[in-house]
């Protein structure tokens, strides 16, 4: 049985409204499977943009191992993700096709990223790839073309690799898509704006050649997903 409390400020009419969510339960049940968990108190809970769905819920768990081991309980729940790494092929050379857009949280104006997004209700990691990279980087994909580098490295039984696993429960799942662009359709994807003014996102494309932008970010699933891309393409009998 476990105690569940709550910080003052969140409203009392939500309480079961968070507790119920997928995104606290999915968490739970992954959790309860290897933990025991005896109580939970809900710190602060940030809702999805018109509902009352739980974006981000930030909780201190009372927890031990099965051996009664106690565990650091802090967690930032956020559900997991999707990110795709967009190569572009010039004239036999690589290129790559990033974002920039301001990340509050590292106090940069301007991260480089490659397109990536949260898990709808739908989680479905395809189909948020193809979305993000449609809404980020302006790259209309089918499904076809979508290389799953996760599935490549790890096979079976892996959702995705740990963004920050001493906080955050996220796991992204990273993808990579390839096209091969003339010099002239390489410059008219580079330099594009997106404004988003509901999510508060303002986004800006940025075409680097690949070594170089290896270089220009401090991204972990960037160089995650360049890192099992470069792999994936020796098993192809294919190099940079």
């Amino acid at each position: 049985m476990i105690t569940y409390t709550f910080s003052p400020e969140i409203d009392e009419a939500d309480h079961e409204q968070i507790v119920c969510s997928r995104l606290f339960q999915d968490w739970l049940a992954k959790v309860s499977a290897n933990f025991n968990v005896t109580a939970i108190h809900f710190s602060s809970v940030d809702f999805r943009f018109h509902s009352k769905n739980p974006l981000f819920i930030k909780l201190t768990a009372t927890a031990t191992l099965p051996d009664g081991k106690p565990v650091h309980g802090i967690v930032l729940v956020r559900g997991d993700a999707a990110a795709v790494l967009p190569v572009l092929w010039c004239e036999g050379k690589p290129y790559l096709l990033l974002v920039r857009q301001p990340r509050f949280p590292i106090a940069q104006t301007a991260s480089l990223e490659i397109p990536a997004g949260i898990l709808d209700k739908s989680q479905n990691y395809r189909k948020i790839a193809l979305s993000e990279l449609e809404e980020e980087a302006q790259i209309k994909a089918e499904d076809s073309e979508l290389i799953d580098l996760t599935g490549f490295w790890h096979e079976q039984g892996v959702n995705g690799f740990a963004a920050s696993c001493g906080l955050l429960d996220e796991r992204i799942r990273l993808f990579a898509i390839e096209r091969t662009v003339t010099r002239e359709e390489l410059a008219a994807m580079d330099n594009k704006e997106q404004t988003y003014t509901e999510e508060e996102e303002w986004i800006r494309t940025e075409v680097l050649p690949y070594e170089e932008a290896a270089h220009k970010f401090v991204d972990g699933k960037n160089l995650i997903a360049m890192f099992i891309y470069e792999r994936w393409l020796k098993a192809q009998g294919r190099s940079l």
